[in-house]
């Protein structure tokens, strides 16, 4: 699917619509694939900070700190009569592994998978429902060498608490006040408080003197 397919396009022609399919319409041309996608980069932002995480036996025997940044999210919309899509996150991550003071540095990309749906409740109210997926669903790379692969097998279950330690951040992300505030869409508010500006721009600036018809032609004619 490209760009293009995500931007409405000029009506054509044809019959009329009712009421539920103007507003099931309404509802996927104005929340499409990039908007969504647009909004969850914003409430990302760009990196988080993980650590300093303990880690192996007894999670005493190392100390991992770590950076990510996130990447380009991407999505697809989830077919069915209900509008969803399907997001994957990509997160590099640059992070160190401290071993009795020695410390090994090493590149990672996580993917982390949500699933974003959308659902109306009234009067006429918009909720967005995010959806994190469990621990085994987010990917995990690491780029290492040898050295560095015998380093990761001395620290175990790194890998898993990576992802888990993820997912509280992701969890925390979305549950911070401001997010939650666009996770509820008053839209009749919404229009009450555009309407003066729609107002603005549908009616001329300069709308001509109302002349009756029946009172015979304006006085400056005569």
């Amino acid at each position: 699917m490209s760009e293009t397919d995500d931007v409405p396009v000029a009506p054509t022609a044809s019959a009329a619509m009712t009421y539920a399919d103007f507003g099931e319409a309404f509802l996927r041309k104005v929340v499409h694939r990039r908007r969504v996608l647009e909004v969850i980069e914003r409430v990302l932002g760009e990196k988080i900070e993980l650590g300093p995480l303990g880690a192996g036996p007894g999670r005493k025997f190392a100390k991992v700190t770590a950076t990510g940044w996130f990447q380009p999210v991407s999505g697809v919309e989830i077919p069915g009569p209900d509008l969803g899509f399907r997001i994957i996150i990509p997160v590099d991550v640059d992070f160190a592994i401290e071993i009795a003071r020695d410390v090994n540095r090493f590149r990672a990309r996580l993917l982390v998978p949500i699933t974003v749906r959308l659902r109306l409740e009234p009067p006429l109210d918009l909720l967005v429902d995010v959806v994190l997926p469990p621990e085994d669903e987010v990917s995990l790379q690491v780029e290492t060498d040898k050295r560095r692969s015998a380093v990761l097998q001395r620290v175990s279950g790194l890998e898993s608490e990576l992802r888990r330690f993820m997912m509280r951040v992701m969890e925390k992300e979305f549950a911070k006040p401001h997010i939650q505030r666009i996770m509820r869409v008053d839209l009749l508010q919404l229009v009450d408080d555009t309407w003066p500006d729609l107002v603005e721009r549908l009616l001329p600036d300069d709308p001509p003197p109302h002349h009756d018809p029946d009172a015979g032609p304006p006085a400056d004619l005569l």
